[in-house]
């Protein structure tokens, strides 16, 4: 059905309606430089550019407003600059990734499932959708997250001895955080599976996180839903992430009130102080 829309003129009609400048005819400018060639540019490259540009103008006002966020390795890396791969952004319109686009696809033969998890840990389960991201909070509230860490503190590997899993493994200030993800059919119906093991000489705790972006940017969550007996979340009414075991603690955050990796920092504070109280005397 899409084939036959007339992109091209609808294109035009847009782009003449809020004042911009004909992409056809940039196009057309561009293939009057070179030698003719008998395949023209596909005008669907149009489509594609504006829809990338688009998310980029969403990364502009979610990001470099909240840099204090846990975000995805390519933005730890991209928007900082003391990192070889900073670019500046003052005269950027869009922000995109265009430094660490090496993710790998996870998958089983046969399955339109494509999986994906980015050079440090990244799940993003569903395609152009939300990430799952794993996290180590130790007894100080201090979280380890591989997004964060340089490279010499991330190992990650490819394991095809048993299907396609990838295994990545952050370390540091001795805590160690192991994460691995492979597709897998229960019931004849195809699962990401998710192991994650942790450890750390001052004790702590696992986070399993739903995250609001993936490798190329933000990607919404607008509706989450705890399910019963806390072992995992219904996201966005369509699917549903299931732990193992029940969480001890269930957070939830919105843009308003900021990552929710802070109430992490809170719930821990509070817990301290709890402790204090219940070893104070009772004076009265």
């Amino acid at each position: 059905m899409f084939q036959y829309l007339p992109w091209k003129f609808i294109v035009q009609r847009a782009a003449r309606a809020y004042g911009l400048a004909d992409p056809a005819l940039w196009l057309a400018r561009i293939r009057s430089f070179a030698q003719p060639s008998e395949v023209a540019e596909p005008i669907e490259l149009l489509r594609a550019g504006i829809l990338f540009h688009a998310r980029g103008l969403i990364n502009t006002k979610a990001i470099q407003h909240n840099l204090d966020w846990i975000w995805p390795y390519w933005v730890q890396r991209q928007f900082d600059p003391e990192d070889v791969s900073f670019i500046p952004r003052a005269f950027s319109i869009s922000h995109v990734n265009l430094t660490h686009r090496n993710w790998t696809a996870l998958g089983l033969p046969g399955l339109a499932l494509y999986p994906l998890v980015d050079p440090h840990g990244l799940i993003t389960p569903l395609y152009d959708g939300w990430s799952l991201d794993v996290w180590l909070m130790d007894a100080r509230g201090e979280i380890l997250a591989p997004s964060r860490l340089k490279d010499e503190f991330v190992q990650q590997r490819l394991d095809v001895s048993e299907g396609l899993v990838v295994t990545t493994t952050a370390e540091q200030h001795g805590s160690t955080l192991t994460q691995s993800a492979s597709v897998q059919l229960v019931d004849g119906q195809p699962v990401v599976n998710v192991q994650a093991r942790a450890a750390t000489p001052r004790g702590g705790a696992l986070v399993l996180a739903i995250r609001p972006y993936n490798p190329e940017g933000i990607q919404f969550i607008d509706r989450i839903a705890a399910r019963e007996g806390r072992d995992g979340w219904l996201v966005n009414n369509q699917a549903a992430v299931v732990t193992d075991r029940a969480a001890e603690h269930q957070l939830v955050s919105d843009y308003d009130s900021g990552d929710v990796s802070r109430l992490l920092g809170e719930l821990k504070s509070r817990s301290h102080d709890s402790a204090a109280a219940a070893e104070k005397p009772n004076l009265g």
